[in-house]
């Protein structure tokens, strides 16, 4: 692994805990609906889970490529590896094209299935995924990541 040319700014800490919860929520989150845990499943509405219980297998994918991708992304986040900037990205852009595909071509869509607080909580995810993947860059381009 290449050593990073700088010390950590002050920031670095804060910013890959914060990608750390993040992606680990995430994880959680799949990875319930995923295998179908009753208690979790309970808060959502009958139209979210049968969407999750019929997703197609791409999409599947997609969901779980963006949560995995991302969740090794923070950690090499917090290892200062150059490497968590293409797989942040990888989170940010599977995140943001779920949020976009659920939005429009579902059906039910996101609306129908959680209202405007789960649209909220999709294109929040997304802000955060992304400037999670602009904030690694950054740091690449200042070689505070090896």
């Amino acid at each position: 692994m290449a050593v990073p040319t700088t010390k950590a700014p002050w920031h670095h800490w804060p910013v890959a805990v914060i990608a750390l919860v993040f992606y680990v929520l995430a994880a959680l989150d799949y990875s319930l609906a995923k295998l179908g845990v009753g208690l979790y499943l309970a808060h959502f509405s009958e139209a979210a889970r049968s969407f999750i219980n019929s997703m197609p297998l791409w999409l599947s994918l997609v969901w779980a490529v963006a949560v995995w991708g991302g969740l090794w992304g923070a950690w090499l986040l917090w290892s200062r590896n150059r490497f968590s900037v293409p797989l942040l990205f990888v989170g940010a852009a599977g995140t943001g094209f779920m949020t976009i595909w659920t939005s429009i071509f579902t059906r039910p869509t996101i609306f129908g299935m959680a209202g405007f607080t789960g649209f909220y909580l999709l294109v929040g995810s997304t802000a955060i995924a992304v400037l999670l993947y602009l904030y690694a860059r950054w740091e690449r381009a200042e070689r505070h990541l090896g």
